[in-house]
């Protein structure tokens, strides 16, 4: 018997596994960019990937051997000595991804914190020179200094007497401003940031109403805010004077209330000195009879929650009710009438009867014509007298 054992397999390797190193070897090299030739024997120097490359490189610089794979180790050793040495592009400062799980618990991980911006130094002063200090209050008796005429005029107004009998409720600076700054200055309108409600004051003009507010908010300046004056911007000194007595009450800028409105409406001026129109110029009513300019409801600044409310407070016979009504009358008065004046009699808008024609067609068969009841005189209330309506039993065509 021989005793010799069995004979031990060859240590060569497979052809499968040569071919899996060499595609492997090949996926390396292309992720890393290698360029330019390079000997195997000088072994592989990128890290990371050390434990890997050498036994391929130590396999292709050992000596042929003469096997079924020597074809695909020939193939893996001609790679691996045209495989480069340079060193991959740093990758400090780089997305670690790979240092997580994956990308979402990467985004989750704490960032460093960027470095805080340093504070901004402060500007320099020039030497000798200080910021302005701010301005306080000095009293009244400094504003008299220079003011004496000016005070003198106030006093003889209704806030002027006022401040008369509760002192320090209506002084200077309440109204104006600390003036400390303005008395150091020398005066002037405007020097020290005085607030003189002057037109070439550059202040707005909610600013200059904010002073006057702080007191007359209540009462009919309750909505002020949102009206169309506050809209437009009109300032209480487009109105109003504070410092003298001009208007009998109200501290107008004019005597007659109606010039004051006049300032900006002056097509109702115009309207007020036509033929028929609203005794205003007689000085029977004024604007503020009929309109709120500081604010109201309804439209056109109204005083009254309808234009008929506000015509019945002097022409209540027309309120009614009546038995029989004559609808545009009741729907409004300014139907037919233009109450700030016009050229026909009653403040109509138009002669009659094209009035009535405006609703009502020609009618009444054989009875129009030049000669015609219902073109010459009173036309059509020749016959319909009760034209705002009727109480009678008969006065269905508001007759009588």
């Amino acid at each position: 018997m021989s005793t010799d054992g069995p004979d031990k397999p060859s240590k060569k390797p497979s052809k499968r596994v040569v071919v899996s190193l060499a595609a492997a070897a090949v996926v390396f090299g292309a992720a890393f960019g290698f360029s330019g030739a390079a000997r195997a024997e000088t072994g592989f120097t990128v890290p990371g990937i050390q434990s890997t490359l050498p036994a391929f490189a130590q396999a292709a610089a050992a000596p042929a051997v003469k096997s079924d794979g020597d074809q695909a180790v020939a193939a893996l050793r001609s790679y691996a000595q045209g495989l480069g040495a340079a060193q991959p592009a740093s990758l400090k400062g780089a997305t670690k991804v790979a240092e997580a799980d994956n990308l979402l618990d990467w985004l989750s991980q704490p960032k460093e914190a960027a470095p805080a911006a340093k504070p901004a130094k402060p500007a320099a002063v020039k030497k000798g020179k200080r910021p302005p200090p701010e301005a306080h209050v000095v009293g009244d008796k400094v504003c008299a200094g220079c003011h004496a005429t000016q005070i003198a005029e106030f006093k003889k107004t209704l806030m002027g007497r006022l401040s008369i009998t509760q002192p320090g409720k209506f002084a200077c600076e309440n109204c104006h401003g600390p003036g400390s700054a303005h008395a150091a200055a020398g005066g002037g309108r405007g020097v020290g940031g005085i607030m003189s409600f002057e037109a070439d004051d550059p202040r707005t003009s909610e600013e200059k109403n904010a002073i006057c507010l702080a007191c007359h908010e209540r009462g009919q300046r309750t909505l002020w805010e949102g009206s169309v004056h506050q809209e437009r911007n009109v300032a209480c000194v487009n109105c109003h004077t504070i410092m003298k007595s001009v208007s009998r009450k109200n501290q107008l800028k004019t005597a007659f209330e109606p010039d004051t409105c006049f300032q900006c409406h002056k097509d109702r001026r115009a309207q007020m000195f036509r033929s028929s129109h609203m005794p205003m110029r007689e000085g029977k009513i004024v604007c503020s009879d009929c309109h709120n300019p500081h604010g109201s409801v309804t439209e056109a600044l109204l005083k009254k929650d309808s234009i008929n409310d506000v015509c019945y407070t002097c022409h209540a016979e027309k309120r009614g009710p009546f038995l029989f009504e004559h609808e545009p009358v009741r729907e409004n008065c300014d139907n037919c009438h233009d109450p700030h004046g016009t050229v026909q009699e009653y403040s109509l808008k138009m002669a009659r009867p094209r009035l009535c024609f405006e609703c009502h067609n020609m009618g009444h068969a054989n009875t129009t014509g030049l000669n015609s009841v219902f073109t010459m005189g009173r036309s059509c209330q020749n016959c319909h007298t009760a034209i705002h309506g009727s109480n009678s039993p008969a006065g269905a065509a508001l007759q009588r």
